[in-house]
């Protein structure tokens, strides 16, 4: 098990990937405190509020910096996306429930996100805006992430082709926000009484203050670097699952 301080300082460098790219606190906070043998639970309880507030905050902040351009995301998108989403977290957090003591979480998450990478080696920019696809991957985003907290590596690679790199952060950004907060309600709702064992205002702070950096760093992070960045996240967890 990690210190408090030890884990502060990991939230904090986590919240400054998820800044730049959109994703990464979940994606790789939850094979790095599986390592650690923490509780599939404990990492719910522990990186998805965390994940919620950096997320919105960054909205914030993306809506102050960009104030005047408007990055719309298509109503159809964004209704598929909710119809979708909903009822596969539920489901996901379900199963997990039910064969918590049953499943390997390590080499399932691994599994996930050495499939997401692959999608991305078949074309998928070209063929993902076809309605069935893109609604099965939808489904899945939302299974995988009530279930292992790994949806957001389908997510980033989903989106990470959208005509630039702030219309990519952006549309990450707002989705990852949505399923983490709904996959967060349902949690509470299914697992009942939770000990928090974090400081919110610690983690206030440096929510807002990784948030800030990573903005900043941001400027000097041109688009083809943005999608490496997003890839190596999903390999990288992947690797250290398969490892250990």
């Amino acid at each position: 098990m990690l210190d408090f301080y030890s884990l502060y300082f990991a939230l904090f460098s986590l919240v400054i990937l998820q800044s730049i790219v959109g994703v990464g606190i979940l994606v790789i906070g939850t094979p790095f405190l599986l390592i650690l043998n923490f509780e599939m639970i404990e990492i719910l309880s522990i990186l998805l509020p965390v994940s919620i507030i950096t997320s919105l905050l960054n909205l914030i902040i993306f809506k102050i910096k960009k104030k005047g351009k408007k990055f719309k995301i298509e109503r159809k998108r964004k209704i598929l996306f909710y119809i979708l989403c909903i009822p596969s977290i539920f489901l996901g957090l379900l199963i997990l429930k039910n064969y918590k003591d049953i499943l390997n979480f390590k080499i399932f998450v691994a599994f996930v996100i050495f499939f997401s990478f692959l999608m991305t080696k078949i074309k998928f920019y070209y063929w993902k805006r076809q309605i069935l696809i893109e609604s099965f991957f939808l489904f899945l985003i939302g299974i995988v992430h009530g279930l292992t907290n790994s949806g957001g590596s389908i997510l980033s690679l989903f989106f990470s082709n959208e005509q630039n790199k702030e219309r990519s952060r952006y549309t990450i950004t707002y989705f990852y926000l949505f399923i983490a907060t709904v996959q967060y309600l349902i949690f509470l709702t299914i697992f009942k009484s939770l000990n928090f064992i974090l400081n919110i205002n610690v983690l206030i702070v440096i929510i807002f203050i990784g948030c800030l950096i990573a903005n900043f760093l941001n400027n000097y992070l041109n688009y083809n670097m943005f999608k490496i960045v997003v890839v190596a996240l999903s390999l990288l967890a992947a690797t250290f699952l398969v490892m250990i």
